[in-house]
């Protein structure tokens, strides 16, 4: 595997350990540096956590700015706090980055069951750089694993732009997803329309045709972020490169 991987045209990230579990990293922020149009799909279990409860709101929208990624706690079956708390990531993140809280999408994955460590999250969300300071999406795939042997990730061109990937994903791997965790980000310029139509197709193709040991999770979660930086690409070309990076993540 290379030592890097770098992030399309106009993305940054920020990868640090705020405590949540222990010393490795544990929580993640990519940002585009303009506005993009987004996409998502998440579990369909009835027991969706606070994550996935507010990112689906958020997506729903049509854009959005930014991703953040909490590991080793899932924030799941919290209760009430637990939707607080993550509302108060997304706000923290979006303060840092000067943009408004929808525009900022939340994943979390790990241990169910315990709240978030907000006092070490907060001084996380303090410290985040500004402007972000990274561009290497191998280290966003290592600041996202949870027990994970490898870090996941994969990159297409397709025309001017490129296309890349990452995803974490162990056991509970069963059609739907499940507990997994998988983003594409994107310098194409696709209409809001087009990339749900695009990302749905290739999600019910490539990882909602996997299964490990047929359980499912609260918290999964596929979203696509497109900030045109790199101008418009043949539709059939991009939806064809997105597959082969969505299948080689599946893989």
């Amino acid at each position: 595997m290379a030592d890097s991987l770098p992030l399309p045209l106009g993305f940054r990230a920020y990868v640090t350990n705020v405590g949540v579990k222990d010393n490795t990293p544990d929580f993640t922020v990519v940002a585009s540096q303009q506005p993009c149009t987004a996409a998502g799909v998440f579990t369909r279990s009835s027991f969706a956590g606070p994550s996935v409860l507010v990112s689906r709101e958020h997506v729903a929208l049509g854009t959005a700015s930014a991703m953040v990624v909490i590991s080793k706690n899932a924030n799941v079956a919290t209760g009430a706090q637990g939707l607080t708390d993550a509302q108060e990531v997304v706000a923290g993140v979006a303060a840092a980055l000067e943009c408004a809280p929808h525009d900022v999408l939340i994943a979390s994955t790990g241990v169910i069951g315990r709240p978030y460590p907000m006092d070490r999250i907060r001084a996380g969300l303090a410290g985040i750089p500004s402007p972000l300071p990274g561009t290497d999406a191998l280290q966003v795939a290592r600041g996202i694993m949870t027990t994970d042997t490898v870090p996941k990730s994969a990159s297409v061109s397709v025309g001017p732009a490129s296309i890349v990937g990452v995803a974490k994903g162990v056991g509970m791997i069963e059609p739907d997803m499940a507990t997994m965790i998988t983003m594409f980000f994107t310098d194409a310029e696709v209409p809001g329309p087009a990339l749900r139509e695009v990302f749905r197709r290739v999600v019910d193709r490539t990882f909602n045709c996997v299964s490990v040991d047929t359980d499912t999770s609260t918290s999964d979660t596929a979203i696509i972020l497109a900030n045109g930086a790199a101008g418009a690409v043949d539709p059939a070309e991009f939806e064809a490169a997105l597959y082969d990076v969505a299948e080689s993540l599946t893989k």
